[in-house]
């Protein structure tokens, strides 16, 4: 004897699965969406792509240093015409102060370079508070010498400047101007070498400075800057194309493989369900949505003289069940279905059935 179930497998349930109308044309649709979605993601992905990027078509070193030496006057202390740098110097018997500036580029590929330069002798007049921080009385710059570089197309362009400074000259040049303001104040002498450098467009500067005392102690010490190293790189926009990894598509190739098989399995693996076994599917989707709300009894009670009312659905029999505030029974039957496919509202006066038409055999 067939029950329900039966009915709902059918005769070929071992190749195709019965859905409803409604359910097989949705998967279709999900599938072909996705399908189509995926397909044009993939497109969009797998084609070439150009994006700007900086990429460093160079690299520099530019190092910047001095040397120095102290010119001696005659005396029979010292042999030779100067000391070397990093001593200390007695002021009676040395004058000037010889300084080679020296700044050097250094680059991986030949490009189109040029520069320029300045060399200054900065004279400072200060007073120093409590905590060492010094406030600016007078500041005088004095040009000693500049220059620049013809453009050239290299990888190594260097600039070696040397003079003498002469101590005695900007001691004078101080103490004329403290003349002038009516007081003496603490000094700083420095030369400064600075300039720049234009790199394939880009321009890069230095500085470096050499302090040379030029106050009245009997002997004094030059102090300088420590080498002074900049290094980075020269970068220019440029077109790439870029590629794709598989990584970045995986998920569209799944997508792509899910929506196939949704799209097969709706075509080859499905069929509609038809007759009594659709509305048995549509019972059952009915008892998993509103199942809840349903008394399921033993046995039918007496109607009495009740009319019997047949409702053509169930939503208007839930509506019913609202409007009048009785609940929904049913006899249960095979598969914990209603029996023969009947939902009742039992009211006062009537009696309310719902009949799929459902045939249990």
């Amino acid at each position: 004897m067939k029950n329900i179930k039966d009915k709902l497998i059918g005769i070929d349930s071992k190749i195709c699965i019965k859905l409803t109308k409604t359910t097989r044309l949705l998967l279709y649709v999900v599938g072909v969406i996705l399908l189509l979605a995926s397909v044009a993601a993939l497109v969009i992905k797998l084609r070439p792509h150009k994006q700007t990027k900086e990429v460093v078509v160079n690299d520099y070193t530019i190092t910047t240093q001095a040397e120095y030496k102290v010119h001696l006057q005659n005396n029979d202390i010292f042999e030779g015409e100067f000391l070397e740098g990093g001593r200390v110097y007695p002021s009676a018997i040395t004058d000037t102060v010889n300084i080679d500036f020296i700044s050097e580029t250094i680059l991986t590929n030949a490009v189109n370079i040029s520069g320029e330069y300045t060399i200054n002798a900065v004279l400072q007049g200060y007073q120093a508070s409590d905590n060492d921080e010094k406030s600016v009385i007078y500041e005088k710059v004095y040009p000693l010498a500049d220059g620049k570089l013809d453009e050239d197309v290299t990888d190594n362009v260097r600039i070696d400047k040397n003079l003498d400074i002469d101590r005695m000259v900007y001691k004078n040049y101080a103490q004329e101007i403290e003349g002038k303001l009516g007081g003496e104040t603490e000094k700083d002498f420095y030369i400064q070498f600075s300039g720049k450098y234009n790199i394939g467009g880009e321009e890069k500067e230095f500085s470096y400075k050499v302090y040379i005392p030029i106050s009245n102690e009997k002997f004094y010490q030059i102090k300088k800057d420590d080498v002074i190293t900049d290094k980075g790189d020269i970068k220019e926009n440029t077109t790439v194309s870029s590629k794709v990894g598989f990584k970045d598509y995986a998920v569209y190739i799944l997508l792509l493989l899910i929506a196939a098989l949704l799209i097969a399995f709706v075509k080859f693996f499905s069929i509609e369900a038809v007759g009594e076994e659709l509305k048995v599917k549509k019972l059952i989707q009915f008892m998993r949505k509103y199942g809840s709300r349903m008394i399921c009894i033993e046995d039918l009670p007496a109607f009495g003289e009740r009319p019997l009312i047949e409702v053509r659905g169930i939503l208007d029999m839930l509506e019913i069940s609202e409007q009048i505030r009785e609940p929904l029974f049913y006899v249960e039957g095979e598969n914990d279905l209603p029996k023969d496919g009947r939902v009742y509202i039992f009211a006062k006066q009537y009696v309310y059935i719902y009949d799929m038409g459902i045939k249990e055999q």
